[in-house]
């Protein structure tokens, strides 16, 4: 991978004894998970044998990313302004970490060095400027080449002579199998933003479909930001006729992500749970719509796919917050029920060829 692909090195190409790496990422959820994968990898190198790898993030992820493979220690930012922050740098600065690596690149983390006296010895870059200009000028970059699991790879790579190539998923402690019961079909209609939601009819409509012809399980997985549409969708009238569907909200994270584990699939749109899903190792089937594969957060795991619908509009913003300037959201409404269960069939018997 070239050098500036994901990483910014003090000094250049560093190789040293490596004994308490401090590792600087609050969030978000999806971006925790792709870390979570580069962390599993660093874990398989020589360097890490007697290396103890301690991650900054926030409390609501803090039970989840200790049960990464490769984190031995996660440290909870705590909530609150300037003196909450001061307060944990001087906590750190205390402890004789030879590695910093700020995987975050923003404000906070960049306080948090000076609070503590200390330069990152592997800094994530941003490529901002890239992506604006694929928004604005429809220009790529060979910078949009590289995923964000890429660019977190970089950052340890460039601290190990030989990155692993085989690594386990970083949550896979979690998957945790049940004999005798079919694994059960899971579905997470929601997303950060509305114009990033396949239509929740859709998805009424495949859980229609798979009731009707067998008796497969289902999992709808309802998270806060859902509270306000779900209760009263088509989809919720759908699920509460059939008792093979089973409503996930309200859960811990941790418990979140073990019910993941337990899926054959995952249908989502571009979330954070997309990713938890295959950190855990299930494979995703995903709506990609507003957000495009150049941005970086496409699935990780060779058997996910995703759908998409080409336009000329695409993307139309870095996250998905903008509302759809056409009025019809058709990136995402033009990708048909029938094309989804399709895909599902021909994923299962990939699957099944193969095992």
């Amino acid at each position: 991978m070239p050098h500036d692909a994901g990483v910014v090195s003090y000094p250049p190409n560093r190789k040293a004894v490596l004994k308490q790496i401090l590792i600087i990422r609050f969030g978000a959820l999806g971006d925790l998970c792709l870390l979570a994968w580069s962390l599993s990898r660093f874990a398989q190198s020589q360097e890490a044998t007697d290396c103890q790898v301690t991650l900054v993030t926030k409390a609501a992820f803090a039970p989840l990313m200790e049960n990464v493979h490769g984190i031995d220690r996660v440290i909870a930012l705590p909530s609150g302004g300037f003196n909450q922050l001061r307060q944990l740098a001087v906590h750190l600065r205390n402890q004789k970490f030879d590695t910093i690596v700020d995987a975050h690149n923003i404000l906070r983390s960049h306080l948090m060095l000076m609070l503590m006296g200390k330069r990152p010895s592997a800094q994530l870059k941003k490529h901002t400027t890239a992506r604006l200009a694929l928004l604005g000028l429809r220009k790529s970059h060979r910078h949009l080449n590289t995923t964000m699991s890429q660019r977190f790879d970089a950052l340890f790579d460039s601290l190990v002579a030989n990155p692993a190539s085989e690594y386990p998923a970083p949550l896979a402690r979690l998957k945790i199998f049940t004999p005798g019961s079919p694994p059960p079909l899971g579905l997470a209609p929601g997303a950060q933003w509305n114009s990033k939601r396949w239509p929740e009819e859709n998805f009424a409509d495949i859980v229609q479909n798979i009731c009707q012809e067998n008796d497969t399980p289902v999992r709808i997985f309802i998270g806060p930001r859902e509270a306000d549409w779900f209760p009263e969708s088509r989809l919720a009238l759908i699920a509460a006729k059939h008792q093979q569907v089973e409503i996930i909200q309200d859960r811990p994270l941790i418990e979140v992500a073990s019910l993941l584990a337990e899926c054959s699939w995952v249908l989502t749109n571009d979330s954070g749970l997309l990713h938890v899903a295959e950190a855990v190792g299930t494979p995703v089937l995903a709506f990609f719509g507003p957000t495009v594969k150049q941005f970086g957060y496409f699935p990780h795991l060779p058997g996910s796919r995703v759908l998409e619908v080409e336009l000329e509009c695409r993307p139309c913003s870095r996250n998905g917050k903008r509302e759809c300037h056409r009025g019809d959201l058709a990136c995402l409404k033009r990708i048909e029920p029938d094309l989804v269960l399709e895909t599902l069939t021909q994923m299962t018997q990939a699957s099944e060829s193969s095992s």
